[in-house]
């Protein structure tokens, strides 16, 4: 043998020899965080490096740490039997490729409480392997609505609204050189199907009347709508207006009410005034001695009567 072959021979043996985790496999996944809108569809992908036929391998989808069962294939079929009741209905395994150990979980519709990690779990014998990732739900909601309202000063009251956001959205006032402007007040509350309504208002006064804007932000989708407002001075002059002409209506509805009140307690205190008189008083009745009946003797000026046996 010639020397140079034998300073091959360390090598020829090394290679012939079985390598160190021959028959395992790692579980990869393209990204490990996921954006999906509400009321679509998440496509969820994983695959096993090397790529290995994974058709008779037991395939389980978790989240949060495998508190709950998304999905589960064994014995190259589906079961549901485990499967937690919010995923019922709305799983499914995409298994084209699983000869090349490619499947991906498919969730629809998506809902804001399916945010959260999840976790894709391959068992083959006494192996296992697993990926993890983040599901990040987002909802873009209606365009602001500004509404518009008297102020019990001098001024008005501006109201903006939204609804339908997820995760919880940024609302700004701002003036025309886009710099935030202080609210009176913000709400935010969870609708029924777990959105987002939010409202925020604001008071204007002639000082500081100019355009303003309403501005909500989606932090999740980088998702911004915006409604502008333009306040101009005679909407001061018509809500002012507005507001001494409702003074002045509900003034004399209070003054036509109190009228009416009095008027029938009036009423009410004369009629019983006339009824006390009318029994609590004696009447005078007077005979006329010359019509009287022949038995009847009248004296005393008509106001004594004694009846007689005889005419």
């Amino acid at each position: 043998m010639k020397p140079w072959a034998l300073s091959f021979r360390p090598l020829l043996l090394w290679m012939l020899l079985p390598w160190p985790g021959t028959g395992q496999f790692q579980v990869k996944t393209p990204r490990s965080l996921f954006i999906t809108q509400v009321r679509e569809a998440a496509v969820l992908p994983c695959h096993l490096s090397p790529p290995t036929d994974a058709q008779n391998m037991e395939i389980r989808w978790y989240r949060d740490h495998q508190s709950a069962l998304v999905h589960e294939y064994r014995n190259s079929q589906d079961h549901m039997e485990q499967q937690s009741l919010e995923y019922q209905g709305r799983t499914e395994l995409l298994r084209e490729n699983i000869t090349q150990g490619q499947v991906a979980l498919r969730i629809h519709p998506i809902l804001p409480k399916d945010e959260g990690q999840y976790s894709c779990v391959f068992v083959r014998s006494t192996h296992v392997g697993q990926a993890q990732f983040e599901l990040l739900v987002a909802a873009s909601g209606a365009p602001p609505h500004i509404h518009i309202q008297p102020a019990d000063t001098e001024g008005i009251i501006l109201t903006c609204s939204s609804s339908g956001w997820y995760p919880d959205p940024e609302l700004q006032w701002r003036d025309p050189q886009g710099q935030p402007l202080s609210p009176d007040s913000e709400t935010r509350s969870e609708q029924g199907d777990g959105l987002i309504h939010v409202e925020s208002s604001v008071t204007m006064t002639k000082s500081s009347k100019a355009a303003v804007s309403c501005w909500i932000g989606n932090p999740v989708l980088r998702e911004e709508k915006e409604a502008r407002l333009s306040v101009a001075e005679d909407l001061f002059s018509r809500v002012n207006t507005w507001t001494v002409q409702s003074a002045l209506v509900l003034g004399l509805l209070i003054m036509l009410f109190l009228l009416m009140i009095t008027a029938v307690l009036s009423m009410m205190s004369r009629r019983y005034r006339e009824r006390i008189y009318r029994f609590g008083r004696k009447e005078d009745i007077i005979v006329d001695e010359d019509t009287a009946h022949p038995q009847l003797s009248v004296s005393d000026g008509g106001k004594r009567v004694e009846y007689l046996s005889k005419e």
